[in-house]
């Protein structure tokens, strides 16, 4: 009887174990096919590494994602610059970023706080999206600054995501195998540069799908959590040496005319609540007319394309008396260094 017991738990580990050596397998196969949806925060891969004396920096959405580009500062001047945001990046996140890498900074160093009209709500339209677009941050942050970290999370979606793959599961397996039980794929011809009627409606109905997205169905619009993180943000600058300074980044007339003047009422009474209170200055270029007209600076509706950020960066370089400041007053980390280079 000893004995079949003992056979028996042997057996059990052993199934266990080449079990879980096959998970590990699997999963080690998947994740060398997988299309990596964490492209975006492979940049925080180099910071322990590269940059450690960070002078300019924006955290923020997608919208200082776009709107701030360091190039000529970094390539061409050597200043230490790095862009933390990313999208539909919310301040808690934001906050919980700057806490891990403080120490990143130099001293008296400058960071932009991008305030979007959705920064005081949740921007994400349900639990599963939420969970899709947090997962990201369990590839860089400590467990102890992700906010409301969850062990499964992190473990379906940054130790083993084969556990999450769904239909994906289907990478695993040599290019071929599977391809007479796939659906084909449609592939429409490209079409010629659109007429100047045809972009307008394609950026009204950019416009409108991000108006949607952002605004409607939105139980509440100044969520005080929100509120709390920014002004919890701008203290940890405050304590660290980092002069914080909130702005709106520009958007096309198309979009910032679908938001209702109630709504934009409420907006910069809450940001002005907030410099009011804390002295932080605050800077809109949403409604800019060297922008909103512009398409031409534009990727969509509210974000910013390459030219647009290079037009942004030196208009805000002379209109922003605490950058200008910076500037004048602090030299580039690594001007004695021609050689050094932020990854690309």
């Amino acid at each position: 009887m000893k004995k079949s017991y003992l056979y028996f738990i042997v057996k059990c580990i052993a199934v266990s174990g080449i079990t879980f050596l096959l998970l590990l397998l699997l999963n080690y196969r998947y994740k060398q096919v997988m299309e990596d949806p964490y492209t975006d925060a492979h940049k925080f891969d180099y910071m322990d590494s590269t940059y450690n004396n960070i002078q300019i920096a924006n955290i923020g959405s997608s919208h200082g994602e776009y709107a701030f580009y360091y190039e000529g500062l970094t390539k061409q001047a050597g200043y230490e610059c790095f862009n933390f945001a990313m999208a539909s990046q919310t301040y808690n996140y934001d906050l919980a970023i700057l806490s891990m890498y403080r120490e990143h900074f130099a001293k008296d160093s400058i960071l932009f706080i991008p305030i979007s009209y959705f920064s005081f709500n949740n921007e994400v339209v349900n639990e599963t999206e939420k969970q899709s677009l947090n997962a990201k941050y369990y590839t860089f942050l400590s467990p102890r600054y992700i906010p409301d970290y969850s062990p499964y999370v992190d473990l379906v979606t940054h130790r083993l995501p084969i556990l999450s793959a769904g239909e994906d599961i289907v990478k695993i397996f040599p290019s071929g195998v599977l391809s007479p039980f796939l659906p084909l794929k449609a592939f429409a011809a490209e079409s010629d540069a659109p007429t100047s009627e045809e972009l307008a409606a394609q950026f009204y109905e950019k416009a409108l799908n991000r108006y949607q997205r952002h605004m409607e169905n939105k139980e509440e619009y100044f969520i005080q959590e929100r509120i709390d993180n920014l002004y919890d943000i701008i203290n940890l600058c405050m304590e660290n040496d980092i002069t914080p300074v909130l702005i709106t980044t520009p958007y096309t007339s198309y979009y910032t005319d679908m938001v209702s003047s109630e709504f934009k009422t409420e907006f910069y009474d809450t940001i002005h609540a907030v410099t009011d209170a804390t002295g932080v200055p605050y800077y809109d270029y949403s409604q800019d007319e060297r922008f909103t007209g512009h398409l031409e600076y534009f990727a969509d509706a509210d974000h910013l394309n390459t030219e647009g950020a290079n037009a942004f960066m030196n208009i805000i370089k002379e209109e922003i008396p605490e950058y200008r400041e910076f500037l004048q007053n602090n030299g580039p980390i690594h001007s004695g260094d021609p050689n050094w280079q932020p990854p690309n």
